[in-house]
């Protein structure tokens, strides 16, 4: 994200070399001061993300005769950015990988990476499909939106070293239905130049047929718009929108249509046959509403694909698929792609509601609601491969506080840097039932509350039933790990409350719960469950008061060493209160940092 301070984050922290041991105790004192005994902790059950259309199959499941990397946690390396961490690698002709689709479908998008160019140039390279056997049309895969290397905001020079974000994704739509059990079979032949396809896994989906045009909209065609691609049809878009009034509705027919830059939008509905079949493309195409203090109202955006042709990220530059400020407004079941941005939305503003989102491959975010948006909601999206959070509320005190707004049911997947759900300062809001996985690869984890780049105060926090899987990663800067949920008191103390229920964090490469710099006061753990950690259960690196209420961990690489499973250095300036139903979190250990086992982890020591 666009955070000019983003260096603060790397303040390096160290602690003493002296092991020290606390234990909780084993019995719960009430307010009132009497014990209650332990009772069975209830297992947390966490969130299944948002409901998708697709069926995603991963290739390294699939048959093959090429090489199955992985898996790898280790940056820089193909498997560690893929998804479960493992792919396919087809390096030779006749080496192939087949899918075969568990569901009727006639659409594939998948996920691959070829070989970046020796200076970083832009190429493409042919790869050929067979569909039961029958050759098809070859896909163009490119290298135009991967391989970024050196430090923040990062280039495309190889020569700067560090790369990574390594995938982009391809997609087509048949003229036919498959039944499942169709066989997709994507294979190097003799006229596939790329020297290696790594291929991550593949989404299959029955794409519905297009929407027919609303009664009483001014399609943008009748204005000229050529739905080729071939002409600029920016002067097209703003006649259909003047066409159509205060509040009326403008249609994007099936096709593709060149925009280089920004189509302003207020008191509009702007909605396409759908997301495969209506495409607004170009350099870098965007919807903006106004800019504050007078937020564009009820605009409506819905049913279309913004793709882009960013190909290096650029923090002051406004090449994100949605933006400016929208109050009482919707964006609905968009596809945007290789854009900075899929929707950095600059407030304040009010009544902004995405849903349906499919945000993939961008340089930095997928959403952000940055300064003062209150009562908004960001769900049953999800968010792939960004380079940065996948979706955040950054609540920057120059604007104003982000508050009462949801992010639920989403499901997020391989946030290069950052995190995948991110809050930075605000209050009463909601992180409610969504699927974090495989995030946080470079720098960050999976879900993150934090007093950072000048936010306004970290206030209440509902963070319930949430499901965080193989997310954060060795930070290159501080040289120890980062949790897959973790709290960081950078700039200020915290002092929430931070209610988490319902947690679900599974496999996390290092430790499963962190908190770190400043004082974090007021989270309050109840029905969290651990299952396998790199390292440790909970990493306590600064000053905190936590409460815990069955809060279990198995799987514990410390633990299944038999060492102590959470870590403390603190000397006592980490209060947590056990309120119950606990295992497997204490006692800790203060030491240097551990080498991590990763995942799949043992339950017990071997």
């Amino acid at each position: 994200m666009s955070k000019a301070d983003r260096n603060l984050r790397r303040i390096a922290l160290f602690c003493g070399a002296a092991l020290i041991s606390t234990v909780m105790p084993l019995a719960t004192t009430t307010t009132a001061g009497a014990t209650t005994a332990p009772t069975s902790p209830a297992a947390a059950t966490g969130g299944a993300g948002a409901t998708l259309p697709y069926t995603e199959v991963e290739a390294e499941r699939e048959p093959t005769n090429g090489t199955v990397i992985g898996p790898s946690f280790t940056q820089g390396q193909l498997a560690d950015e893929a998804s479960g961490r493992k792919a396919v690698t087809l390096q030779g002709t006749g080496k192939f990988v087949t899918f075969t689709t568990p569901v009727a479908t006639n659409s594939i998008d998948f996920r691959y990476s070829i070989p970046d160019s020796a200076g970083g140039a832009v190429y493409t390279a042919p790869l050929s499909l067979y569909v039961n056997g029958a050759k098809q049309s070859d896909f163009t895969l490119t290298n135009a939106y991967s391989w970024y290397y050196g430090t923040y905001p990062f280039t495309n020079t190889p020569s700067s070293g560090n790369p990574h974000h390594f995938y982009d994704e391809a997609h087509r739509l048949f003229g036919t239905t498959y039944p499942a059990g169709t066989t997709f079979t994507l294979k190097v032949d003799p006229e596939d130049t790329a020297a290696s396809y790594t291929i991550d896994l593949a989404d299959f989906e029955q794409v519905a047929a297009p929407a027919a045009q609303p009664a009483g909209s001014v399609s943008v065609t009748s204005k000229g718009a050529d739905p080729t691609g071939a002409a600029d049809a920016t002067s097209a878009f703003n006649a259909a929108i003047a066409a159509a009034g205060p509040g009326g509705t403008v249609w994007i027919p099936p096709g593709t249509f060149d925009i280089p830059g920004h189509i302003g939008v207020n008191n509009v509905t702007v909605t396409g046959a759908g997301m495969w079949y209506s495409t607004v493309a170009g350099t870098a195409p965007g919807f903006y509403g106004n800019t504050t203090p007078n937020p564009s109202q009820h605009v409506h955006l819905s049913n279309f694909a913004i793709t882009g042709n960013v190909q290096q990220r650029c923090d002051n530059c406004q090449v994100n698929g949605i933006g400016g400020a929208m109050s009482n407004s919707t964006v609905s079941n968009l596809w945007i792609e290789h854009l900075k941005v899929g929707a950095w939305m600059d407030g304040p503003m009010t009544s902004l509601t995405f849903g349906g989102m499919r945000i993939r491959d961008t340089t930095a975010d997928g959403i952000n609601l940055h300064g003062g948006v209150t009562g908004s909601t960001i769900t049953n999206s999800n968010v792939r491969n960004t380079g940065d959070d996948g979706i955040a509320l950054w609540a920057d005190a120059a604007i104003g506080a982000d508050s009462q707004d949801t992010i639920s049911n989403n499901t997020v997947q391989l946030q290069q840097l950052a995190n995948g759900i991110a809050g930075y300062g605000g209050d009463h809001n909601t992180i409610s039932g969504n699927l974090v996985v495989d995030s946080g690869i470079s720098q960050g984890g999976g879900l993150h509350i934090g007093q950072r780049f000048k936010s306004t105060p970290v206030g209440l926090y509902t963070i319930s039933n949430n499901t965080m899987i193989r997310d954060g990663d060795l930070d290159p800067n501080w040289k120890f790990g980062v949790g897959s949920l973790w709290f960081d008191a950078q700039q200020a103390t915290i002092a929430g409350p931070l209610n988490v229920t319902n947690a679900l964090i599974e496999q996390s490469p290092y430790e499963a719960i962190q908190w770190i710099q400043g004082t974090v006061n007021g989270v309050h753990l109840d029905t969290v469950t651990i299952a396998g950690t790199g390292t440790f259960a909970l990493q306590d690196q600064t000053g905190a008061s936590v409460t815990a209420k069955n809060v279990t961990a198995t799987g514990v690489a410390q633990a299944n060493q038999g060492k102590a499973p959470s870590y403390s250095c603190d000397g006592g300036h980490f209060v947590l209160t056990d309120l119950g139903g606990n295992s497997g979190i204490t006692p800790t250990q203060c030491g240097p940092w551990p080498a991590p086992v990763y995942p799949p982890y043992p339950t017990a020591t071997p």
